[in-house]
């Protein structure tokens, strides 16, 4: 089986894991086509990199619009398609994208099947032409990968007829692992119970909730706890000068940005993780891999009611579940597997032990494969 993988997420190293599984398969030919660069809104500008194991089977291509996820189409893309012929094209993008409805337009003329991945979990309508790719897409795709059961539901709310198969996102466990934290701990200088953020610093994703409760905790157990903010985002300074103003010195605690093959280090230093997502009419948490990539490092859960972040939860059994916006309830949360250490090494294992069966790159990898070799050979 041929499959020509196209995937904007693959201009980064540790993101192509999956497609070392999938080449794995003896059956299988791959090419992963991903772009040559891509202006990422936290990194800057970012060159393509590829796993030693994908060398040979790595095709980056110079990209229209690089940075713009629905907007960016790949410049070449209909001659290395045609030299490689496959036989299934999958696109690890949305149905309304352009580089789907680019894939969908080489479809026809190597007579291969298409399938599209789609975390959307939100119903949207929208405008010509995007109203018009995504229809296309969705009439002519053979197949749907959706990460959630919500991102199915809306599928189908939008027209969609055709087989879909669920596809979370995975983690690779020789990376995403646990391992001693002691010498970053030392090195940034933080003694107490860590309670950890990992993402985006932005309203949605409730980083404001989580200085809040950060003043309800201190104000109950005193400051002997620290928040550790790990990455960028455009609140970042207002909440920054926030936390310096409304809590005690050395209470948060920011990283910045930091590299993807060093998250699992941060996470490593973190007794909680808390992912705090506030839905919006436009967006709610689609999935939070950051949940899996923490139980994998054998740390425990506190998540928001929001998105598929309480479906992740109740299915690894690694945490606790606060309602959205409700900045007592994540104290409370946060409170509790702070002074029950047992429990919240109960729930890391047990989450620890899920995840490695259910969430790691290999078994996401035999999924997809069974889709994609259905969908061929159908």
């Amino acid at each position: 089986m041929r499959i020509a993988a196209i995937s904007h997420s693959c201009v980064i190293d540790v993101n192509q894991q999956l497609y070392v599984e999938l080449a794995g398969r003896p059956d299988v030919k791959l090419l992963l086509i991903a772009p040559d660069q891509w202006d990422s809104s936290l990194r800057g500008d970012t060159a393509f990199s590829c796993l030693p194991e994908l060398k040979d089977l790595a095709h980056p291509l110079p990209t229209a619009f690089p940075g713009h996820i629905h907007l960016h189409w790949y410049r070449g893309l209909g001659p290395v398609l045609q030299e490689f012929e496959p036989d299934v094209l999958y696109v690890d993008e949305e149905p309304y994208s352009l580089v789907t409805t680019q894939a969908l337009g080489r479809q026809r003329r190597l007579g291969c099947k298409l399938v599209f991945y789609t975390k959307q979990n939100l119903f949207k309508r929208y405008f010509p032409p995007f109203s018009f790719m995504q229809k296309r897409a969705l009439d002519c795709a053979d197949h749907a990968m959706v990460v959630s059961d919500e991102a199915a539901e809306v599928l189908r709310a939008k027209g969609y007829t055709g087989t879909m198969t669920e596809l979370p996102h995975g983690i690779d466990p020789q990376l995403v692992a646990p391992h001693d934290s002691e010498p970053l701990r030392a090195r940034l200088g933080i003694k107490a119970p860590i309670i950890g953020y990992v993402g985006r610093i932005a309203a949605e994703k409730g980083v404001w909730d989580l200085l809040e409760s950060a003043r309800v905790l201190a104000d109950r157990i005193g400051p002997n706890f620290t928040v550790v903010v790990i990455g960028d985002g455009p609140d970042r300074w207002r909440l920054e000068a926030a936390a310096e103003r409304q809590l005690p010195s050395g209470t948060f605690f920011f990283t910045g940005a930091v590299a993807h093959h060093a998250v699992p280090d941060y996470l490593n230093l973190l007794d909680v993780l808390v992912l705090p997502s506030r839905t919006r009419p436009h967006w709610k948490e689609q999935f939070g891999r950051v949940l899996v990539e923490s139980l994998a490092c054998g740390v425990p859960l506190v998540g928001s009611t929001s998105g598929q972040i309480p479906a992740v939860i109740k299915d690894t059994g690694g945490g606790l579940v606060f309602e959205e916006g409700n900045v007592v309830d994540l104290a409370d949360k946060l409170q509790t597997l702070l002074e029950d250490p047992d429990m919240a090494q109960s729930m890391a294992e047990k989450g620890r032990a899920v995840v490695a069966e259910r969430y790691s790159y290999k078994r996401v990898a035999e999924i997809l494969y069974g889709a994609l070799k259905q969908v061929a050979d159908g």
